[in-house]
C-alpha cells in the first residue's frame, strides 16, 4: 500500500511539472508541494521497514531512488518554480528515469521478501531435521527422556508450521486484491490447487487510477507454487506503475511484454494477461487480451465471449491491438483463469468455452455469489478437488442515468 501511495503521489508531481513552453502555475506549485510532502512521507515509512527487516537490495534501490528523485528537484522542479524555462523532452525523460527507478524499487522489496521465504523454509527443515536427531539420541542414550523429547519437536513443528501459513495467507493478499469503484459491484475468488499452498501463478488485480478510471486485470503465469507467486507479485506492480503512465490497454501490454523478457531470466515462463482500462462514469471497457481468451461478458441470460487481441506475453515481441466495450446497466464483466475452462471430469475431458459460458449465463446476479458459483461448479466437475488453480472477477457495472439519457 506504501508503494502503490508513492506511485500515485507521482502522478500528481508529474502532472504539475507537465506544463508547455511556460512556468507551472501557483495551483500546479501547490499540487506539486503537497504531492511532494506526501510521497516524502510513505518513502520514509518504506525505508523503516526495509531497515528493520534487514532487505539489503531494496535498501540499496531505494537509496537509488532517492538520488533520482534529488536529481530530479534540483535540474527541473527547483528551476521550474524559479521561473525558469525547461526543455519538455528534459523534463519527460527526467521522469521517465524516476519511474523506471521506481519499478526498480518495488522490484527489489518483491524479491527481498521471496529469498525471506525461502530462508523461513530452510530454516524450518533445518530445525525439524535437528530435532529428529536429537530424539534418536535421546531414545539410545536416556530413553525415558525420549518422551519429552518427541512432545517438543512436535510442538515446535507446530510453530513453525503456523508461522508459515501465516506468511502464506499474507502472500495471498499480497497478490490479489481490488478495491471499491464507483458505479460498481465487485466480486472474487481464488482457489489453489495444492493443499499445501495458499497462492500460485493465478492474479487478478482491480486498481483504481483516477475518480472514474481503474485498471481491471487478470493474468495467468506458467508454473505453480511460491515460484509462480513471486513473478504474480512482479507482474501486479509492473502493470500498475505501467498503468498509471498509460492509458492505452495495447501500450499496457507491448510495455509489460518488453519489461518481462529483460526482468524474467527463466525463457520457459509466460504470461496470459487480460489488461482492461474501465471508465465507471461512462460504463465503458478498453482492453486487450495476451492470449487470455476466459473473458465474458452477461447481458441478462445472454453471455459473450470477448476477442484475444495478441498472444501470450514472455514469448514474441508482436503487436497488440486494443478494443473497446459499451455496457447496459446492469451487465456484468466476468474474468476468469484457465482454471475454468480447462477443468476436467473424471473422464479427463475439458469443460471448453461453450459450457463455461453456460455456467457464467445460469449463476446468481451479485457478483460475490457469482463468483463464488463459478469455483463450486468446478470443484463438482473436478470430482471435489481442483486440478488447476483458478481466480475469478466478477464487475457487475452499474450505467449512470444521464449516461441512459
Amino acid at each position: 500500500m506504501l508503494m502503490s501511495r508513492v506511485a500515485l503521489s507521482r502522478v500528481d508531481i508529474v502532472g504539475a511539472l507537465q506544463v508547455e513552453g511556460r512556468a507551472p502555475s501557483a495551483a500546479a506549485r501547490k499540487t506539486f508541494r503537497r504531492a511532494d510532502a506526501l510521497r516524502q512521507k510513505q518513502l520514509e515509512k518504506i525505508e523503516r521497514v526495509v531497515v528493520a527487516e534487514r532487505l539489503p537490495d531494496a535498501a540499496a534501490a531505494l537509496k537509488l531512488y532517492r538520488g533520482v528523485d534529488s536529481v530530479l528537484r534540483r535540474r527541473i522542479a527547483e528551476p521550474m518554480f524559479a521561473g525558469k524555462l525547461v526543455p519538455s523532452d528534459e523534463i519527460e525523460e527526467s521522469i521517465r528515469i524516476l519511474s523506471e527507478v521506481e519499478g526498480n524499487y518495488e522490484r527489489s522489496v518483491t524479491l527481498d521478501l521471496a529469498r525471506r521465504e525461502d530462508l523461513l523454509d530452510a530454516r524450518m527443515q533445518a530445525t525439524i531435521d535437528s530435532a529428529i536427531y536429537l530424539r534418536s539420541l535421546w531414545l539410545i542414550a536416556f530413553g525415558v527422556l525420549a518422551l519429552g523429547v518427541n512432545l517438543y519437536s512436535a510442538r515446535l513443528y507446530r510453530q513453525l508450521a503456523d508461522e508459515r501459513t501465516v506468511t502464506k495467507v499474507l502472500q495471498r493478499a499480497f497478490i490479489s486484491s481490488h478495491v471499491p469503484l464507483p458505479n460498481c459491484e465487485i466480486g472474487s475468488a481464488y482457489k489453489s490447487a495444492d493443499a499445501h499452498a495458499a497462492v500460485g501463478g493465478d492474479l487478478f488485480d482491480v486498481y483504481r487510477l483516477s475518480n472514474d478510471l481503474a485498471l481491471v486485470l487478470i493474468a495467468d503465469v506458467s508454473g505453480k507454487g511460491i515460484d509462480a507467486a513471486v513473478i504474480t507479485a512482479f507482474v501486479k506492480f509492473t502493470v500498475r506503475g505501467i498503468a498509471l503512465r498509460r492509458r492505452d490497454p495495447a501500450q499496457i501490454l507491448s510495455e509489460f511484454n518488453v519489461a518481462f523478457g529483460q526482468t524474467v531470466e527463466n525463457p520457459y515462463l509466460f504470461v496470459s494477461m487480460f489488461a482492461g482500462i474501465l471508465d465507471t462514469a461512462k460504463g465503458e471497457l478498453t482492453y486487450s487480451s495476451a492470449g487470455h481468451d476466459s473473458a465474458f461478458v452477461r447481458h441478462g441470460r445472454d453471455v459473450h465471449q470477448l476477442s484475444v487481441t495478441g498472444p501470450v506475453l514472455g514469448v514474441l515481441l508482436e503487436p497488440y491491438e486494443t478494443k473497446t466495450v459499451i455496457f447496459d446497466d446492469g451487465d456484468c464483466l466476468v474474468l476468469a483463469t484457465d482454471g475454468l475452462t480447462e477443468a476436467r471430469n473424471k473422464e479427463g475431458d475439458l469443460l471448453g468455452e461453450e459450457a463455461a459460458m453456460a455456467i457464467v449465463a445460469g449463476g446468481p446476479q451479485e457478483p460475490q455469489q457469482l463468483a463464488d458459483y463459478i469455483v463450486e461448479r468446478i470443484r463438482e466437475r473436478c470430482g471435489g478437488r481442483l486440478r488447476d488453480d483458478v481466480a475469478i472477477l466478477a464487475l457487475r457495472i452499474h450505467v449512470p442515468e444521464i449516461q441512459d439519457a
